[in-house]
């Protein structure tokens, strides 16, 4: 858990809802590995047996319009390193704001003031994502997704207060450290084949996600979340044999059932570059867009002793709490190493921005058995 930034009366509740913010931001921003397969099997009737298609897929965290194929099944595990980085491009481990804040006594009068000297809160999350896809139907899949995550984080804060009364004046440091290892939250997945033309296909797809995990531990968001969602794909062209180039578009609302204005929409755009047969390169764009702000307006906004002195007001790090946009590169791609059963693949997530809470690069590596 990410403890509070203060322990002084004025910046308690900036303080808890800075802990909650962060938590919950970061928690979202763990890129939820794709259910579709690396390969995928289509009933050919000519031949009365499954045949794979010709291309593997590239992207881990698009989804297909294509299924894996009735009675088919994969197995999937992955890791991957999630740390925190930033605040509305503030980074977290040299967070500092020394225009004083002021302090009141129950009347209302100015008694002290409290400097925020420094903030060095550090957050790594060490997440394992085990998956698991069945073929219900030629045009149906569902997929069950559990993470397993450890995590450590590490705030050590440094005030300054000083009494208007007495005159003193103290330094008071504090340092909180915290190990922590469980389940993360459950994700069920469903799709199905609606389309299929010529140009490409069409799927709707449906994500539950269960609160299974800790919030307080970054393992979880503490909602239960539903996301309605699109996914497109073109047909493959066969510019060369060693250029096949498969477009993808996926389409979402990410709806909070406890906290409906926190509710986002979703998107990812990309395609995958086949270099063989059996290996292929995806690159993807991907955006994240909440409804509505974090906070309402000039919730940062704390009252300022001022050179004067006087009384004004200046939000605390310099938050403002505006609604943020998220928007990240993925880049990657699968491989078959044995017979289409074992596929490896790796990836890496790059931000784009620096908007709300933002974690740095996000290294992805796995594999995945399909049968």
């Amino acid at each position: 858990m990410l403890p509070t930034v203060a322990a002084a009366d004025a910046l308690q509740t900036r303080g808890d809802q800075f802990t909650k913010q962060v938590t919950t931001s970061f928690v979202r921003a763990y890129p939820l590995i794709a259910a579709s397969a690396g390969v995928a099997y289509r009933f050919d009737p000519v031949t009365g047996n499954f045949a794979r298609e010709t291309a593997i897929a590239g992207q881990v965290f698009l989804e297909r319009a294509s299924t894996i194929g009735r009675g088919r099944w994969n197995l999937g595990v992955s890791y991957q390193r999630v740390a925190l980085e930033s605040i509305e491009g503030h980074d977290t481990d040299s967070l500092s704001d020394l225009v004083p804040v002021a302090r009141a006594d129950a009347g209302g009068q100015v008694v002290g003031q409290t400097t925020f000297d420094r903030l060095d809160a550090t957050a790594v999350t060490h997440v394992t994502t085990f998956s698991f896809t069945y073929g219900l139907t030629d045009d149906a899949d569902v997929n069950l997704t559990l993470p397993m995550i450890a995590s450590n984080t590490d705030t050590e804060q440094t005030l300054t207060t000083t009494s208007f009364l007495t005159g003193d004046t103290a330094t008071s440091s504090a340092t909180d450290e915290e190990d922590d290892v469980g389940a993360g939250d459950l994700i069920l997945r469903g799709r199905y084949r609606f389309l299929e033309r010529e140009p490409g296909a069409l799927a709707a797809g449906l994500v539950v996600r269960f609160p299974t995990g800790d919030v307080e531990r970054l393992r979880g968001t503490g909602e239960y979340e539903i996301m309605p969602a699109l996914y497109a794909s073109s047909r493959t062209w066969h510019a060369a044999s060693w250029a096949r180039l498969t477009l993808h578009l996926n389409l979402g609302i990410d709806v909070v059932a406890g906290d409906l204005g926190q509710s986002e929409g979703r998107w990812g755009v990309g395609g995958d570059w086949g270099v063989t047969e059996a290996a292929t390169v995806g690159l993807a764009f991907l955006g994240r867009h909440p409804f509505e702000r974090p906070v309402d307006e000039g919730f940062w906004d704390l009252a300022r002793v001022l050179p004067g002195p006087r009384i004004g007001t200046a939000p605390l790090f310099g938050l403002t709490g505006d609604r943020p946009d998220y928007y990240d590169m993925s880049i990657g791609g699968r491989a078959s190493v044995w017979r289409d059963t074992v596929i490896a693949f790796a990836n890496l997530v790059v931000p784009l921005n620096d908007a709300g809470v933002r974690t740095g690069l996000i290294p992805l590596v796995g594999v995945e058995v399909a049968f």
